[in-house]
This record gives C-alpha cells, structure tokens and sequence, in this order.
C-alpha cells in the first residue's frame, strides 16, 4: 500500500477545503479615521473668502453621498479658486487629534475623499469649457499652506464618484500646531449661467488612511554553500536551471550585484545571436517522484518545501529582485525588460514583465524589477495571482524568469522576494495564548474574524506551529462544515485506494 506523509495529507487535506471558496486577500492593516460625513450639516465648512472664483454657494445634499446620506454641495464659478475650508483647534479633540497624530508620521498617511459629478453638475452654466479640476491645501503653523494640484482627473464631461487620495507626506502640517486648516477648491474655463449658476460638485467621507506596513520575504539570495561531495551540482544555484524558452540564460554564480549576502544569480545570454523574449531561467520543484501520473509518491522534504514557498506567495502584493547590468551590450539595445511567472499543478501560469530599462545603462548599473501580483493574470481563468493564489497542497511549482531585449547583455540578479502587508491578524481564533488545531476548528464552524474564508486560512495556515488538525465530527453539521467533513473524508478514502 502507498505510504503517505502527514505533511502531504494535511496539504491535500487543506486544498479540498479550500475548494469552493471565493479567494480573499489578508485581511489588511489598513485603517481609516473619519474626518468629516456631514450627517449633521456643515460640520463648520464654510466658504473660504479668499477665492479668485466667482464662488457661489455651499450646502449639504443628498447628491453624492458614500458615507451616509448626505455630501457637502460646492457650486463654484470659473477659474482657480479656494472653494471652502474648515478650521479645527485643540479644543475638537477628534479632529485636530487625528491631525496631530498624521503630522507625527506625514509618510504613513493618506488624506482621502469622494468627489461626485453628476448629470446636473454642469446643466446650468452657458458653457461647460473644457476642464474642471480639483485641488487640496492644508495649513498649520509651519509650513505654510501646502497645496496639491490637480488630485482628481479633469472631470469636465464625466459623471459618477471619484475618490481621490493624497499623500499626506505632499501635505505637510507641523505637529502641536494651534490649528489645523483644510481647503478643497477647483479650477475651470467654464462659463457661469445667465443668472449666475456655476457647476456643483459633492464631497463627501473626508478621512486620514493609514497606508499598510509592509515586508520584504527573501525567497531566493544563492548563499545556500556548494556541497563538494555532489560535484556536477552546483547547490548554491537553489535549483535555479536553464529555462523552458529560446534560447535559454546561462547561469552561473557572481559576487557582482550582491544586495542579499554575498553572492547572486549571473545570468548570461550575451552569446545568443537572436535577441528576443525567452523564458531563460526557471526554478522548479514536483514533490510526486512517481511517473506514473495514477500513483501519487509523494517526497515530505520537497512538498514541505512547495508549502513553504506557497505560503510565502499568496497574500503577497508584489514580487521583485535587484538586477546589476554587467556588459558594455555590444548589440547596443533600446530596451531590456525582465518577466516573471509562477504556475502549481492546476495548470495556471500567472506572468507579468516589469518596466523597462530604456538604452544600454553602464556597466555596473543597478536597479529593481517590481511586479504586481495583481498584474500577473492567468490567461485561462483571467484571474490574478493576488486575488485566486497559488493552490494550497500543490504538488509541483514552477517560478520563470523572462528577458526580453533587443540587444543582449549579462546580468547578476538577487534578492528575489515577495513584498506583502504585515498583518495585525491573529490565528488565534479561540483566544487561548495559542494557534492549533482548535482554532482551525473555530474557523471551520465560521468563529474567524471573517467566516470561512480563505484570507483566515491563510493567516492560520502561516501562524500553525504544531501538528495538523483533525476535522472532528458533528453529530448534526451546519451545511458548509458537512461539505468540509466529506470532502475530507474523500481525500482520506482516495489515499487508502491507491496502491
């Protein structure tokens, strides 16, 4: 009868629960603190009296509202103009308090806010022009009125809800000031009507947004040591081998281009005579040492290694590594642009290039290649890697590194990472000091922050720290942990089968 590891059913054990969930980001540390709804007026908005427009008018409404039933209504007249501001001292504690604690950290913050236009914004002026901008300023008692331009899209023509966000680090307000100021205004070559209308425009959910804390996961710096009893394998290459496409990278080790240790992967595709894409370098792991595709034999050293991996990728916003231009490029390229791809045992093949390095750089420059994992789309499905995830339990992983130039050249590469949020979530859903398997317990039954979802999972999954979990029986089970339960018990039976 096959043998089977606990690693390998608990990973099998994990992807047949997984199945049939929408797949969810971590639940993100990102937070935002309210500034202004207008649920119950002005809230001290008020013209700002020193507007180069034609100001008209400002109200509350019902038009525009995204946080509550009203917005602030605006009606300005043509050209640039502070539109309206409020004002906030020590005394509005929840306010001025939010913009102290901002100026601590201008770099950690966002200000943001809803603009609406909608069909009637522009209906009664002679002539609607051709733009219609927004712009934000803040004052404080040093520096003096900073201001952003132009933080909305011309919005002449366009109807619908705009959110607007701005660092706040291009805002700067001191921190103990006496005040705190915030002025939106607009600017436009439109006409007023015959009776003096201008064109009306709705805010509303002004707030602070605490951008996330990110860090960096190293998944390949080629430091591991080259083992002298193996020759013919070159262990500090991290598996790393000639890729798929044509002509392939010649790889080797360098100590050039090091930003992770003190050793990188030097890629050369300097002797092929056809510059072109290719998918010339590929890191590739299949924990089923068993050709026969009936007869899973399943190696626990490798398939605890593809969970690791796995583990590390999904949730990740972005995947990036350091690149070091070693060749004068005698080809002379206008171009050279890097990709890379991820694919697991399902089939999908998530890829995306990064941006290009224009001309032939020096010997000796060096950069990074950042990509999105939300742009590393599936063609067979058209989802992202951000959003479905590698498959938790898959049995072989493939990660690709593309160039792509009209020229050839060598290049060292290193540090090869995932960059993702670090989150304040906790897996420890029974709050008992720990996570095991009561907690994936608690998650089964929909106890998580968020239900049976498979961002909770995933928090679980990377917070577990002893042996696997038994799905216990129910006597009568809710619907979703009945399905759970089979199919667990399916995979069970299924293991039992195979000889």
């Amino acid at each position: 009868m096959q043998a089977y590891s606990k690693n390998w059913l608990f990973s099998k054990l994990v992807a047949v629960i997984a199945v049939g969930l929408l797949f969810a980001s971590i639940s993100s540390t990102t937070h935002a603190q309210l500034l202004y709804s207008f649920e119950t007026g002005l809230d001290d908005w008020a013209a700002t009296g020193f507007s180069n427009s034609d100001f008209i008018s400002v109200a509350t409404s019902t038009m525009g509202a995204t946080e509550g039933l009203q917005s602030l209504a605006v009606e300005t007249g043509p050209t640039f103009g502070w539109d309206v501001n409020v004002s906030v001292g020590p005394g509005d504690t929840n306010v001025y308090g939010a913009f102290n604690a901002v100026a601590a950290d201008l770099q950690q913050y966002t200000l943001d806010f809803d603009v609406s236009i909608t069909p009637d914004s522009f209906a009664n002026v002679t002539s609607a022009g051709n733009f219609f901008t927004i712009n934000v300023a803040a004052n404080s008692d040093s520096p003096n009125f900073p201001q952003a331009f132009n933080v909305s899209p011309n919005l002449n023509g366009l109807t619908g809800t705009f959110p607007i966000s701005i660092p706040m680090s291009s805002l700067p307000v001191a921190q103990n000031s006496s005040f705190y100021q915030l002025n939106i205004g607009s600017n436009s070559d439109h006409v007023n009507g015959g009776g003096g209308e201008g064109v009306k425009y709705f805010v509303d959910n002004i707030r602070f947004t605490a951008l996330p804390q990110l860090e960096e996961i190293t998944l390949f710096s080629w430091e591991t040591p080259d083992d002298p009893g193996t020759p013919g394998v070159n262990e500090q290459l991290e598996n790393w081998t000639n890729g798929f496409g044509q002509p392939g990278h010649i790889h080797s080790i360098s100590t050039l281009g090091a930003t992770d240790g003190s050793s990188s992967l030097q890629i050369d595709r300097q002797s092929h005579t056809t510059p072109n894409f290719t998918w010339g370098s590929q890191f590739v792991l299949s924990s089923d040492t068993n050709p026969d595709p009936e007869i899973e034999d399943i190696d626990p050293t490798i398939q605890g290694l593809i969970d690791e991996i796995v583990g590390k990728v999904n949730g990740g916003l972005s995947v990036a590594f350091d690149v070091r231009f070693d060749d004068p490029f005698p080809n002379s390229p206008t171009f050279t642009k890097f990709g890379v791809h991820f694919s697991d045992d399902q089939g999908t093949f998530y890829d995306a290039e990064g941006s290009s390095f224009n001309g032939s750089p020096p010997i000796g420059t060096t950069g990074t290649v950042t990509i999105p994992l939300s742009s590393m789309i599936d063609n067979t499905s058209g989802l992202s890697l951000e959003e479905a995830g590698l498959s938790v339990g898959t049995n072989f992983l493939r990660i690709g590194i593309a160039s792509n130039t009209d020229g050839a050249g060598i290049y060292q590469i290193d540090n090869f990472r995932i960059i993702r949020e670090i989150s304040s979530e906790s897996g420890d859903f029974d709050n008992d000091g720990d996570v095991d398997g009561n907690d994936f317990l608690v998650w089964q039954r929909g106890g998580s922050p968020n239900g049976i979802n498979s961002g909770d999972l995933a928090i679980w999954q990377a917070q577990y720290g002893g042996a696997p979990p038994v799905v216990a029986s129910s006597p009568v089970p809710e619907p979703t942990s009945f399905l759970l339960t089979f199919g667990a018990f399916a995979v069970f039976m299924s293991c039992r089968r195979r000889k």
